[in-house]
Protein backbone atom coordinates (compact mmCIF):
# COMPACT_ATOMS: atom_id res chain seq x y z
CA UNK A 1 0.00 0.00 0.00
CA UNK A 2 1.49 3.41 -0.90
CA UNK A 3 0.63 5.82 1.52
CA UNK A 4 0.90 9.78 0.82
CA UNK A 5 3.63 11.60 2.33
CA UNK A 6 3.73 15.12 4.67
CA UNK A 7 5.81 17.50 4.96
CA UNK A 8 7.18 16.49 8.85
CA UNK A 9 8.35 13.32 9.41
CA UNK A 10 7.13 13.16 12.81
CA UNK A 11 3.57 13.48 11.87
CA UNK A 12 4.24 11.59 8.84
CA UNK A 13 5.47 8.78 11.16
CA UNK A 14 2.17 9.03 13.55
CA UNK A 15 -0.07 8.80 10.40
CA UNK A 16 1.52 5.85 9.81
CA UNK A 17 1.04 4.34 12.92
CA UNK A 18 -2.89 5.45 12.65
CA UNK A 19 -3.19 3.68 9.63
CA UNK A 20 -1.58 0.34 10.63
CA UNK A 21 -3.82 0.40 13.81
CA UNK A 22 -6.22 1.35 11.45
CA UNK A 23 -5.86 -1.93 9.25
CA UNK A 24 -5.78 -4.25 12.62
CA UNK A 25 -9.02 -2.24 14.77
CA UNK A 26 -12.60 -2.96 12.79
CA UNK A 27 -14.20 1.15 14.08
CA UNK A 28 -11.16 2.50 12.63
CA UNK A 29 -10.59 0.68 9.46
CA UNK A 30 -13.81 2.96 8.27
CA UNK A 31 -11.24 6.05 8.34
CA UNK A 32 -8.32 4.30 6.68
CA UNK A 33 -9.10 4.80 3.36
CA UNK A 34 -10.36 8.10 3.87
CA UNK A 35 -6.84 9.16 5.19
CA UNK A 36 -4.56 7.56 2.56
CA UNK A 37 -6.83 8.69 -0.05
CA UNK A 38 -6.15 12.62 1.42
CA UNK A 39 -3.07 12.13 3.09
CA UNK A 40 -4.24 14.30 6.00
CA UNK A 41 -2.61 13.60 9.46
CA UNK A 42 -5.46 15.07 11.68
CA UNK A 43 -8.15 12.90 10.22
CA UNK A 44 -5.46 9.99 10.78
CA UNK A 45 -4.83 11.20 14.10
CA UNK A 46 -8.47 11.61 14.47
CA UNK A 47 -9.62 7.82 13.67
CA UNK A 48 -6.56 6.57 16.15
CA UNK A 49 -8.15 8.67 19.08
CA UNK A 50 -11.44 7.40 18.79
CA UNK A 51 -10.52 4.08 18.45
CA UNK A 52 -8.20 4.75 22.03
CA UNK A 53 -5.17 5.03 20.59
CA UNK A 54 -3.00 7.81 20.38
CA UNK A 55 0.18 8.14 18.78
CA UNK A 56 2.32 5.72 21.29
CA UNK A 57 0.01 2.48 21.19
CA UNK A 58 -3.36 2.56 23.75
CA UNK A 59 -4.34 5.08 26.12
CA UNK A 60 -6.41 3.62 28.76
CA UNK A 61 -6.26 6.31 31.46
CA UNK A 62 -9.25 6.70 33.64
CA UNK A 63 -9.41 10.24 33.38
CA UNK A 64 -10.30 12.69 30.50
CA UNK A 65 -7.58 15.18 29.26
CA UNK A 66 -7.51 18.56 29.18
CA UNK A 67 -7.90 18.92 24.97
CA UNK A 68 -10.14 16.33 24.64
CA UNK A 69 -13.42 16.17 23.65
CA UNK A 70 -15.55 14.78 26.74
CA UNK A 71 -17.84 12.29 24.29
CA UNK A 72 -14.96 11.15 22.44
CA UNK A 73 -13.04 11.06 25.55
CA UNK A 74 -15.57 8.76 27.55
CA UNK A 75 -15.65 5.99 24.21
CA UNK A 76 -11.71 6.12 25.03
CA UNK A 77 -12.04 5.39 28.79
CA UNK A 78 -14.49 2.71 28.21
CA UNK A 79 -12.49 0.76 25.22
CA UNK A 80 -9.11 0.82 27.17
CA UNK A 81 -11.24 -0.45 30.57
CA UNK A 82 -12.97 -3.66 27.97
CA UNK A 83 -9.30 -4.14 26.56
CA UNK A 84 -7.94 -4.39 30.04
CA UNK A 85 -10.71 -6.65 31.28
CA UNK A 86 -10.12 -8.89 28.30
CA UNK A 87 -6.65 -8.88 28.69
CA UNK A 88 -6.99 -10.20 32.14
CA UNK A 89 -9.70 -12.38 31.47
CA UNK A 90 -7.70 -14.21 28.58
CA UNK A 91 -4.48 -14.45 30.35
CA UNK A 92 -6.54 -16.13 33.54
CA UNK A 93 -4.24 -18.90 33.85
CA UNK A 94 -1.24 -17.03 35.21
CA UNK A 95 -2.80 -15.79 38.37
CA UNK A 96 -6.40 -17.31 38.25
CA UNK A 97 -7.55 -15.36 41.46
CA UNK A 98 -5.95 -11.84 40.37
CA UNK A 99 -7.37 -11.81 36.58
CA UNK A 100 -10.87 -12.30 38.22
CA UNK A 101 -10.01 -9.15 40.39
CA UNK A 102 -8.51 -7.37 38.34
CA UNK A 103 -11.84 -8.49 35.63
CA UNK A 104 -14.19 -6.97 38.23
CA UNK A 105 -12.63 -3.66 38.80
CA UNK A 106 -12.84 -2.92 35.26
CA UNK A 107 -16.65 -3.69 35.43
CA UNK A 108 -17.25 -1.63 38.43
CA UNK A 109 -15.54 1.38 36.40
CA UNK A 110 -17.20 0.39 33.81
CA UNK A 111 -20.68 0.92 35.16
CA UNK A 112 -19.70 4.33 37.28
CA UNK A 113 -18.94 5.97 33.94
CA UNK A 114 -22.29 4.58 32.67
CA UNK A 115 -23.80 6.12 35.38
CA UNK A 116 -21.97 9.49 34.57
CA UNK A 117 -24.05 9.70 31.28
CA UNK A 118 -26.95 8.35 32.67
CA UNK A 119 -29.23 11.28 32.04
CA UNK A 120 -27.77 11.75 28.66
CA UNK A 121 -28.09 8.25 26.56
CA UNK A 122 -31.12 6.48 25.82
CA UNK A 123 -32.20 4.60 29.18
CA UNK A 124 -32.92 1.33 27.07
CA UNK A 125 -28.46 1.79 26.48
CA UNK A 126 -27.83 2.46 30.16
CA UNK A 127 -30.32 -0.58 31.44
CA UNK A 128 -28.80 -2.87 29.08
CA UNK A 129 -25.09 -2.09 29.29
CA UNK A 130 -25.07 -1.92 33.28
CA UNK A 131 -26.71 -5.33 33.46
CA UNK A 132 -24.72 -6.53 30.98
CA UNK A 133 -21.33 -5.54 33.53
CA UNK A 134 -23.11 -5.81 36.15
CA UNK A 135 -24.59 -9.66 35.24
CA UNK A 136 -20.36 -10.35 34.55
CA UNK A 137 -18.86 -9.36 37.39
CA UNK A 138 -21.50 -11.61 38.97
CA UNK A 139 -20.73 -14.70 37.64
CA UNK A 140 -16.69 -14.37 38.17
CA UNK A 141 -17.62 -12.90 41.93
CA UNK A 142 -17.03 -16.60 43.35
CA UNK A 143 -13.35 -17.11 42.94
CA UNK A 144 -12.55 -13.90 44.41
CA UNK A 145 -14.97 -13.99 47.52
CA UNK A 146 -12.72 -16.95 48.48
CA UNK A 147 -10.02 -15.40 48.65
CA UNK A 148 -11.07 -11.61 50.28
CA UNK A 149 -12.61 -14.09 53.35
CA UNK A 150 -9.35 -15.50 53.91
CA UNK A 151 -7.38 -11.88 53.80
CA UNK A 152 -10.34 -10.28 56.11
CA UNK A 153 -9.48 -12.73 58.62
CA UNK A 154 -6.14 -13.07 58.73
CA UNK A 155 -6.21 -9.05 58.94
CA UNK A 156 -8.58 -9.64 61.92
CA UNK A 157 -6.24 -11.29 63.43
CA UNK A 158 -3.51 -9.03 63.07
CA UNK A 159 -5.89 -6.25 64.56
CA UNK A 160 -7.01 -8.32 67.88
CA UNK A 161 -4.08 -10.39 68.08
CA UNK A 162 -3.64 -14.30 68.07
CA UNK A 163 -6.65 -15.82 67.83
CA UNK A 164 -5.51 -19.59 68.13
CA UNK A 165 -9.43 -20.72 68.47
CA UNK A 166 -9.90 -20.34 64.89
CA UNK A 167 -7.44 -21.83 63.44
CA UNK A 168 -9.63 -24.66 62.18
CA UNK A 169 -12.16 -22.07 60.26
CA UNK A 170 -9.19 -20.36 58.54
CA UNK A 171 -7.50 -23.66 57.23
CA UNK A 172 -11.19 -24.49 56.07
CA UNK A 173 -11.59 -20.84 53.95
CA UNK A 174 -7.88 -21.94 52.80
CA UNK A 175 -9.09 -24.93 51.30
CA UNK A 176 -12.46 -23.22 50.04
CA UNK A 177 -9.95 -20.54 48.38
CA UNK A 178 -8.06 -23.67 46.76
CA UNK A 179 -11.33 -24.79 45.10
CA UNK A 180 -13.06 -21.86 44.11
CA UNK A 181 -12.37 -20.90 40.68
CA UNK A 182 -14.02 -19.52 37.43
CA UNK A 183 -14.35 -22.70 34.91
CA UNK A 184 -13.30 -21.97 31.28
CA UNK A 185 -16.59 -22.20 30.24
CA UNK A 186 -17.54 -19.17 32.31
CA UNK A 187 -14.55 -17.19 31.45
CA UNK A 188 -15.38 -17.40 28.04
CA UNK A 189 -18.85 -16.08 28.42
CA UNK A 190 -16.89 -13.24 30.07
CA UNK A 191 -14.73 -12.53 26.95
CA UNK A 192 -18.13 -13.11 24.68
CA UNK A 193 -20.06 -10.42 26.57
CA UNK A 194 -17.02 -7.88 26.76
CA UNK A 195 -16.40 -8.06 23.12
CA UNK A 196 -20.08 -7.40 22.20
CA UNK A 197 -19.91 -4.44 25.19
CA UNK A 198 -16.86 -3.23 22.76
CA UNK A 199 -19.08 -3.16 19.85
CA UNK A 200 -21.72 -1.20 21.50
CA UNK A 201 -19.45 1.53 23.38
CA UNK A 202 -20.10 3.18 19.51
CA UNK A 203 -23.12 4.34 20.97
CA UNK A 204 -21.78 6.00 24.22
CA UNK A 205 -23.05 9.54 22.19
CA UNK A 206 -23.93 12.44 25.15
CA UNK A 207 -25.37 14.93 22.97
CA UNK A 208 -23.25 17.97 21.89
CA UNK A 209 -21.94 20.34 23.97
CA UNK A 210 -22.02 17.76 27.14
CA UNK A 211 -20.03 18.35 29.90
CA UNK A 212 -18.97 15.63 32.78
CA UNK A 213 -19.91 17.56 36.00
CA UNK A 214 -23.55 17.37 34.53
CA UNK A 215 -26.79 15.56 35.82
CA UNK A 216 -24.97 12.42 35.81
CA UNK A 217 -22.49 13.50 37.98
CA UNK A 218 -24.96 15.89 40.65
CA UNK A 219 -27.05 12.21 40.52
CA UNK A 220 -24.60 9.83 41.93
CA UNK A 221 -23.07 12.83 44.39
CA UNK A 222 -27.05 13.18 45.86
CA UNK A 223 -27.74 9.64 45.87
CA UNK A 224 -23.90 9.14 47.74
CA UNK A 225 -25.45 12.03 50.15
CA UNK A 226 -28.76 10.35 50.80
CA UNK A 227 -26.67 6.97 51.56
CA UNK A 228 -24.35 9.20 54.36
CA UNK A 229 -28.24 10.18 55.57
CA UNK A 230 -29.38 6.89 55.76
CA UNK A 231 -26.35 5.61 57.80
CA UNK A 232 -26.59 8.07 60.37
CA UNK A 233 -30.61 6.48 61.06
CA UNK A 234 -29.40 2.92 60.63
CA UNK A 235 -25.85 2.01 60.49
CA UNK A 236 -26.58 -1.46 59.28
CA UNK A 237 -24.62 -3.66 57.20
CA UNK A 238 -26.80 -3.44 53.98
CA UNK A 239 -26.76 0.94 54.45
CA UNK A 240 -22.91 1.20 54.93
CA UNK A 241 -22.48 -1.23 51.49
CA UNK A 242 -24.99 1.11 49.85
CA UNK A 243 -22.99 4.46 50.80
CA UNK A 244 -20.04 2.18 50.06
CA UNK A 245 -20.61 1.78 46.68
CA UNK A 246 -22.05 5.52 46.16
CA UNK A 247 -18.64 6.63 47.78
CA UNK A 248 -16.85 4.89 45.08
CA UNK A 249 -18.81 6.61 42.55
CA UNK A 250 -17.87 9.73 43.93
CA UNK A 251 -13.89 8.44 43.53
CA UNK A 252 -14.15 7.22 40.14
CA UNK A 253 -15.84 10.09 38.91
CA UNK A 254 -13.40 13.04 40.66
CA UNK A 255 -10.64 10.64 38.79
CA UNK A 256 -12.34 11.44 35.16
CA UNK A 257 -12.49 15.26 35.85
CA UNK A 258 -9.53 15.62 38.01
CA UNK A 259 -8.09 17.89 35.30
CA UNK A 260 -10.13 20.37 35.48
CA UNK A 261 -8.32 21.52 38.53
CA UNK A 262 -5.87 19.43 39.34
CA UNK A 263 -4.63 21.25 42.59
CA UNK A 264 -8.00 20.90 43.90
CA UNK A 265 -9.77 17.70 42.79
CA UNK A 266 -6.71 14.87 42.71
CA UNK A 267 -6.48 15.61 46.93
CA UNK A 268 -10.52 15.29 46.46
CA UNK A 269 -10.26 12.45 44.93
CA UNK A 270 -8.04 10.79 47.72
CA UNK A 271 -10.08 11.32 50.03
CA UNK A 272 -13.11 9.55 48.26
CA UNK A 273 -10.27 6.96 47.55
CA UNK A 274 -9.90 7.02 51.75
CA UNK A 275 -13.73 6.81 52.33
CA UNK A 276 -14.35 4.23 49.97
CA UNK A 277 -11.48 1.52 50.88
CA UNK A 278 -12.60 2.58 55.00
CA UNK A 279 -16.66 1.20 53.61
CA UNK A 280 -15.19 -1.07 51.66
CA UNK A 281 -13.43 -2.91 54.89
CA UNK A 282 -16.69 -2.68 56.86
CA UNK A 283 -18.46 -4.51 54.00
CA UNK A 284 -15.88 -7.56 54.38
CA UNK A 285 -16.39 -7.95 57.71
CA UNK A 286 -19.86 -7.78 56.94
CA UNK A 287 -19.23 -10.89 54.27
CA UNK A 288 -16.96 -12.66 56.70
CA UNK A 289 -19.46 -12.14 59.66
CA UNK A 290 -22.79 -13.48 58.18
CA UNK A 291 -20.37 -16.54 56.94
CA UNK A 292 -18.90 -17.22 60.53
CA UNK A 293 -22.87 -16.94 61.49
CA UNK A 294 -24.15 -19.60 58.88
CA UNK A 295 -21.06 -21.60 58.82
CA UNK A 296 -21.41 -25.30 60.54
CA UNK A 297 -18.62 -26.18 62.66
CA UNK A 298 -15.33 -25.10 62.53
CA UNK A 299 -15.04 -23.78 66.03
CA UNK A 300 -17.15 -23.70 69.39
CA UNK A 301 -20.05 -21.47 70.33
CA UNK A 302 -17.59 -19.57 72.37
CA UNK A 303 -15.22 -18.72 69.55
CA UNK A 304 -17.73 -18.29 67.24
CA UNK A 305 -19.41 -15.50 69.48
CA UNK A 306 -15.77 -13.91 70.38
CA UNK A 307 -14.80 -13.45 66.71
CA UNK A 308 -18.32 -12.02 66.02
CA UNK A 309 -17.85 -9.80 68.80
CA UNK A 310 -14.61 -8.72 66.85
CA UNK A 311 -15.72 -8.05 63.93
CA UNK A 312 -18.26 -5.90 64.98
CA UNK A 313 -15.73 -3.83 67.32
CA UNK A 314 -13.30 -3.03 64.29
CA UNK A 315 -16.68 -2.34 62.00
CA UNK A 316 -17.37 0.21 64.88
CA UNK A 317 -14.19 2.09 64.50
CA UNK A 318 -14.48 1.71 60.51
CA UNK A 319 -17.36 3.48 61.05
CA UNK A 320 -16.33 6.09 63.20
CA UNK A 321 -13.76 6.64 60.95
CA UNK A 322 -16.07 7.03 57.85
CA UNK A 323 -18.26 9.26 59.25
CA UNK A 324 -16.24 12.78 59.55
CA UNK A 325 -14.76 12.06 56.16
CA UNK A 326 -18.14 11.38 54.49
CA UNK A 327 -19.40 14.56 56.16
CA UNK A 328 -16.96 16.89 54.73
CA UNK A 329 -16.91 14.82 51.37
CA UNK A 330 -20.76 15.29 50.90
CA UNK A 331 -20.96 18.91 52.97
CA UNK A 332 -22.05 20.80 49.53
CA UNK A 333 -25.83 20.40 48.52
CA UNK A 334 -25.59 18.16 44.92
CA UNK A 335 -26.39 21.28 42.53
CA UNK A 336 -23.95 23.24 44.34
CA UNK A 337 -21.62 20.92 44.00
CA UNK A 338 -22.13 20.22 40.09
CA UNK A 339 -22.32 24.05 39.54
CA UNK A 340 -18.41 23.97 41.54
CA UNK A 341 -17.11 21.69 39.60
CA UNK A 342 -18.94 22.80 36.13
CA UNK A 343 -17.03 25.97 36.86
CA UNK A 344 -13.67 24.02 37.10
CA UNK A 345 -14.23 22.30 33.70
CA UNK A 346 -15.25 25.20 31.58
CA UNK A 347 -12.31 27.54 33.21
CA UNK A 348 -9.92 24.39 32.19
CA UNK A 349 -11.36 24.70 28.60
CA UNK A 350 -10.51 28.18 28.00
Amino acid sequence: MNVLKVGESSRSELVQRAIEQAMHDYRARIGAGAVVAAGAAVAATKVAKEAGHNGRGPSRAYRLRRKEDPAAGVRRIAYGRIDDALEHARDRDSDPVGSVHEVRKDLKKLRSLLRLLRPNIPKKLYRRENARYRDVGRELATARDADVKLETLASLREFSGDRDAVDAYAAALDAERGEAGVSTADTELAIAELESAREAVSDWSPEDGWRPPGPGFVRAYRRGREALAAVRTDPSDEAVHEWRKRSKDLWYHLRLVRRGWPQALEPLADEAHGLSDLLGDHHDLAVLADDVSSRDGGFTDEARASLLATIRDRQAKLLRAALPLGERLYAERPKAFGKRLDAYWTAKKR
